[in-house]
């Protein structure tokens, strides 16, 4: 008789698997939280990154469209009193910027790696002053997407 009475466990009770789920709730936050700073880090380095290759082919396009005769008769470099003036799709239009958009159909676009938002017709003037190229924001609206001119310095 006694043996048709023993309790014989052999599964988890309800509280052995709360505790689990907590653990793991706690060990799948704190992961979210690290993936999303790394992401945010890699957003940073792209940007950063991206507007270095925009500084660099702004002062090609610039010392292309001052030096030679063969691309200021091609009507691809405007001159106005902030300097040449080009969008960023036009830097890659043109050849100076490789676009990196993530379409087939978006060869041309530049994106912002912060936001993923289309910033090619993002406006820049190219100056010569003291010997080096200045590359400034010409888009006209400081709360857009675009690099603006404090980007380009370092």
């Amino acid at each position: 008789m006694k043996d048709m009475f023993k309790n014989n466990r052999k599964g988890f009770t309800l509280v052995e698997l709360l505790a689990t789920i907590v653990i793991l709730a706690i060990v799948v936050g704190l992961g979210s939280y690290a993936i999303v700073g790394i992401i945010n880090t890699a957003k940073e380095k792209n940007y950063s990154l991206l507007v270095t290759n925009i500084k660099d082919a702004s002062e090609q396009y610039y010392q292309e469209c001052r030096y030679s005769n063969a691309a200021i008769s091609n009507d691809m470099c405007t001159l106005n009193e902030s300097g040449y003036v080009i969008s960023l799709g036009q830097l890659v239009e043109y050849g100076y910027l490789k676009g990196n958009g993530t379409k087939d159909d978006d060869t041309y676009t530049i994106v912002n790696p912060k936001n993923d938002n289309n910033i090619s017709v993002c406006m820049i003037a190219v100056t010569f002053n003291n010997g080096k190229v200045i590359i400034t924001n010409d888009s006209g609206n400081t709360n857009s997407d675009c690099p603006i001119n404090s980007d380009y310095s370092g």
